[in-house]
Formats: structure tokens, C-alpha cells, sequence
């Protein structure tokens, strides 16, 4: 059966909603949303596949299923079930499910401290650390002559210097993500 894509009715989309048979407004707004999330996510370069899963799942008041979900979006069944890891791993998603219905479902986690907090520990922390390491490398390998070392040298310095600086508001910020809490 092959797939109608939303880029027919809403130009300027990315293309990855599924129109299926929900009602037209229903799939105008899925569209914004997932457009919204792609957005965002090319700025943190998170891959557009798992801003549309979130994008999708925000977007409708129900919790979903993989299915649905698959249903929604123009995704394979290997990015959606790699979407939701990372959505999941990230505490972007919550998975909630029914006594009824043993189906996991999936809903957007909320509370935005904690999506933070987790992309500090995870991404922002660990880049920094291995930033550090990098320049250190940078300054030992500088090539050129004695001023044009200096000069690169001194350039490397403030780089190194924003990164310490960084490093240090860390502890700062995740003192106030706990007092959000």
C-alpha cells in the first residue's frame, strides 16, 4: 500500500507526516508540530527522523503506540523503534500503558528540567570534557613559525578558556534544574 505524504496539501513541509484518514486539520497541525521539532532539533543535530517522532507524539492528546506512530510518519520500522530508544533514553518520552492493554504507549515527557539535566550529563558534559582534551592537542601540534604559533596559540587560549568557563556554570545550572524540581 503505498504512503500519501503531507507534502502535496502543506508545501515547505519536511514531508514526513502521513496523512492517512485523520481529518485535514488534525494532519495540518501534526504537520506544524513535527515541522517545529525538526527545526528545533537541526540546531542540537539530533537526527529530523526522532523530531518527528516527538513532533507526532506531542501533537496528539492520546498517547500512541509504535503503530500509530509508524501509521503517522513516513519513518521505517527500524527509525521508529530507534526514535523511541533515544526519545525514551533522553526522557523525552514516557511509555505508559493501561491495565487493559499491555501495548506500550508513548507520551511527552514534560518537564523540561529534566530533558535538560539529561543533556548535560549526556551530551554537554561529556563534550566539554573531551573538548578540553582536544585543544590540549591542538596546542601541542600548532604549526608554523614562532609569531604565527603565537597567534594561534593565543587563539587557542580563549577557546580553551570559554570551555573552562563552561565547565564551570555546569555545576551551577544543575543546582538550579534541581531547585526547579
Amino acid at each position: 500500500m503505498a504512503r500519501t505524504t503531507s507534502t502535496a496539501e502543506q508545501p515547505g513541509t519536511t514531508g514526513l507526516v502521513v496523512a492517512g484518514d485523520r481529518p485535514s486539520e488534525v494532519v495540518a497541525f501534526e504537520i506544524q508540530m513535527v515541522d517545529f521539532f525538526v527545526a528545533a532539533a537541526t540546531l542540537l543535530s539530533v537526527p529530523k527522523s526522532v523530531a518527528a517522532i516527538y513532533g507526532i507524539v506531542f501533537a496528539s492528546p492520546a498517547p500512541l503506540s509504535f503503530g500509530d506512530i509508524e501509521q503517522r510518519l513516513n519513518l521505517s520500522k527500524g527509525s521508529v523503534s530507534q526514535g523511541l530508544r533515544v526519545l525514551r533514553d533522553v526522557g523525552a518520552l514516557k511509555e505508559v500503558s493501561s491495565d487493559s492493554d499491555r501495548t506500550a504507549l508513548f507520551e511527552p515527557d514534560l518537564q523540561m528540567r529534566k530533558l535538560v539535566q539529561r543533556f548535560i550529563e549526556q551530551r554537554l558534559e561529556k563534550q566539554l570534557t573531551a573538548g578540553r582534551g582536544r585543544l590540549d592537542a591542538l596546542e601541542r601540534s600548532v604549526p608554523g613559525s614562532a609569531s604565527e604559533a603565537a597567534i594561534v596559540k593565543h587563539r587557542l587560549k580563549s577557546l580553551a578558556d570559554w570551555n573552562n568557563k563552561a565547565r564551570t556554570l555546569l555545576p551551577v545550572v544543575r543546582t538550579i534544574l534541581k531547585l526547579g524540581a
